[in-house]
């Protein structure tokens, strides 16, 4: 019982004690952002970065620390931390250690070079809140010995962070000691971080689950008495917030007198700690057979509690102990019924017809030996259909339902192209699998899966996309070739020199229009033929002046010539104008017919132009084949785990249940023996006499 308990502390410590990484590499990089010299470019584009993530859009954050760093240079050391904290965020868990290394190293670049000028602790907190992260995420993957070796390389820690530095290091190096090797550094006197209650509770709670462990009961015993009767406390105002209000109390409830969420989970976990702080300490008193102090320890306990289950079977078997039989009875028949698959409540079976036995009748307990029995015999029955099930269903997950986890809207990720974060938790209906999921390996596992199947829709989306731009190519292959044909057919150069001569003439005559002011270059062929007769008609005057006399004539003609020009002269600046825009439209009709010979040219000498993105898109292609027989690859390797895990746990249940029958039907012989003997001293039989020949007459 107490590795199971064990496994399920740990899982609460998981849960409840550790910080998110990237908020807190948020916080530690704005803080140190003050002392840091930055441009307002690179300011600007880092809390670009920031509104994608508190967006809920981790993926586009992503993508504009990857843009910031190679279009803009930016690659700064909250650049850095941040971009890891979002790759362990989404699961990119190598590519963080790599973002961590390289800041690891440009860290202890930076310190050589600064270590004699600045005693600045900013980046020696970014790397040990990064480091911290890493091996928290290491730990709850399974991979112990790579957290350990994380750990190892915080050589300094700061205050604020020595209980989870613990916490890890207890969980790492767990049942042995840690070693603790990182040195603290000293508070200032200006420094009123205060301590994490909850912390240090949970190091307490698995110290005295050690000493437990090893037999050392008087050390436990102390710790575990001040730890279940601890009590939560607001967090305290601190200096500036007395200064400019002395009255100023810890914010606790919001604006409708409803506990803030902050708060109510850390009355959650508070209880979490008493609660567990009294099982562990109920415990402790059964292993001293100390039954009676067993017994008040846990009339109280809560019973919507975790642990409630445990603590009802202690509790049962200290009322038995104490000789409570009734009160013994009633537990351990609710034990029963409320956790029909719980190891704890197939041994209240046997417990319950042994007290029946031995209190009330023989035969009375008989009767619930042969449920227990029964009960076994329906549960190995149970788990080998279950085992069977396992063995033949295709996939692990088939028999288990899945449902979005509850998650805040903030964190819900909003990329349109992939769903980068698993918003899903794996559930099943199937009692025996709720039952092996206690195993958090197996729980890992499963996540795996998930993560995996998450994984295999975004190649999946990415193949569809390869395949649309495989199709977008043929299509333009296939335009790029229509093209080339029908621009063949077009004759650019005589278009362009047709062009050309037009342009040039208009200008000419706009150019002679300015700069003679003449009208009559602007003149219609109507108006020209006009002026040609006007032209004749002054030459034959200019003939006949010697001959006759012409005045009359001349006089006509001026007039006729003085209106056309009138005429002329009134529309110029019209017709000017005009002849401006037609020459502006014809040199952008030109510039547009070059350029379409041009491109003409390029399509005609280089008629293999997609092939670069052919070829990347075939690479492409190739990455995405790759990457999908990989993740088949590594999910059969999972699905087999897990079907030998759950292989191992039904041999262990039906294994279990196999030594609960043979103890139960060895208590029922025992009972039938003690019944036998019962019956033979409550009916004698007579002894037998043989007649002899005087008795017969």
């Amino acid at each position: 019982m107490g590795r199971r308990l064990t496994a399920g502390f740990c899982a609460t410590v998981m849960c409840c004690c550790l910080t998110l990484f990237t908020s807190g590499a948020l916080q530690a990089a704005e803080n140190s952002r003050q002392s840091a010299t930055t441009t307002d470019l690179e300011d600007k584009f880092y809390r670009q970065a920031l509104y994608f993530y508190f967006a809920g859009d981790y993926g586009a954050a992503l993508r504009q620390i990857s843009l910031n760093r190679q279009r803009k240079g930016i690659d700064s050391d909250r650049s850095q931390l941040f971009e890891a904290g979002l790759q362990v965020a989404i699961g990119l868990h190598d590519q963080a250690t790599q973002t961590l290394i390289r800041f690891e190293q440009n860290q202890a670049n930076t310190t050589l070079h600064t270590s004699k000028t600045t005693s600045s602790a900013s980046p020696g907190e970014l790397l040990l809140i990064a480091l911290l992260q890493l091996s928290e995420q290491q730990i709850d993957q399974g991979d112990i010995e790579t957290a350990k070796l994380t750990l190892a390389r915080i050589t300094t820690l700061l205050p604020s962070y020595v209980e989870q530095y613990h916490v890890l290091s207890q969980l790492a190096y767990w049942p042995e000691t840690p070693p603790l090797s990182a040195q603290v550094q000293q508070k200032s006197l200006t420094d009123e971080t205060q301590p994490a209650d909850s912390a240090a509770a949970y190091i307490a709670l698995n110290q005295a689950l050690l000493h437990m462990q090893q037999q050392e009961y008087d050390k436990a015993q102390p710790i575990l008495v001040e730890l279940k009767e601890q009590q939560w406390q607001p967090p305290e105002v601190n200096f500036w917030q007395r200064l400019f209000n002395p009255f100023a109390q810890p914010e606790i409830v919001d604006d409708n007198d409803e506990l803030l969420p902050e708060v109510k989970d850390a009355l959650l976990q508070q209880q979490a700690i008493n609660d567990y702080a009294k099982l562990l300490l109920a415990q402790l008193y059964v292993t001293n057979k100390q039954y009676d102090l067993a017994y008040n320890e846990l009339a109280d306990f809560p019973e919507q509690s975790p642990y409630a289950e445990s603590a009802l079977f202690l509790f049962a078997y200290s009322a038995q102990q104490q000789q409570q039989f009734d009160m013994s009875f009633n537990l351990l028949t609710l034990l029963q019924q409320q956790y029909p698959y719980s190891n704890l409540a197939w041994q209240a079976a046997l417990l319950t017809a042994k007290q029946v036995s031995e209190q009330q009748s023989l035969a009375q307990g008989l009767t619930l030996y042969q449920q227990a029995e029964q009960l076994y015999l329906q549960k190995m029955a149970e788990i080998k259909a279950f085992a069977e099930t396992v063995s033949t269903i295709n996939n692990v997950t088939d028999f288990a339902t899945q449902s979005e986890a509850q998650q805040t809207t903030a964190l819900t990720p909003k990329s349109d192209a992939l769903a980068l974060i698993l918003t899903e938790r794996f559930n099943t209906d199937a009692p025996w699998l709720k039952k092996a999921l206690n195993d958090p390996q197996l729980v890992t596992d499963y996540h795996t899966l998930l993560n995996l199947d998450l994984l295999a829709n975004n190649v999946q989306k990415q193949q569809a996309n390869s395949q649309w731009l495989k199709s977008t190519l043929a299509l333009n292959a296939q335009r790029q070739a229509k093209v080339i044909e029908q621009q063949k057919k077009l004759a650019y150069k005589e278009l362009i020199n047709n062009l050309n001569t037009q342009k040039q003439r208009i200008a000419t005559i706009i150019e002679q229009a300015q700069a003679q002011q003449d009208a009559q270059v602007f003149a219609d062929p109507n108006q020209q033929q006009w002026l040609n007769r006007i032209n004749d008609s002054q030459n034959t005057l200019n003939r006949l002046a010697g001959q006759r006399n012409t005045d009359d004539e001349q006089q006509r003609l001026d007039r006729i010539k003085g209106v056309l020009q009138w005429q002329l002269q009134s529309t110029f600046p019209q017709r000017l104008w005009q002849h401006k825009q037609s020459l502006k439209q014809l040199t952008e009709q030109l510039t547009l017919l070059e350029l379409q010979a041009s491109r003409f040219s390029d399509l005609s000498n280089n008629p293999r132009l997609l092939a670069d993105f052919e070829a990347r898109q075939q690479q492409t292609q190739l990455d995405i084949t790759a990457m999908q027989s990989n993740i088949g690859a590594l999910r059969d390797k999972t699905d087999r785990d897990i079907r030998g895990k759950l292989s191992i746990f039904t041999q262990q249940q039906q294994y279990t249940l196999q030594q609960l029958l043979l103890t139960t039907r060895h208590q029922m012989a025992s009972v039938l023996e003690q019944m036998s003997q019962a019956d033979k001293r409550s009916n004698p039989i007579a002894p037998s006499i043989e007649p002899t020949s005087q008795g017969v007459r």
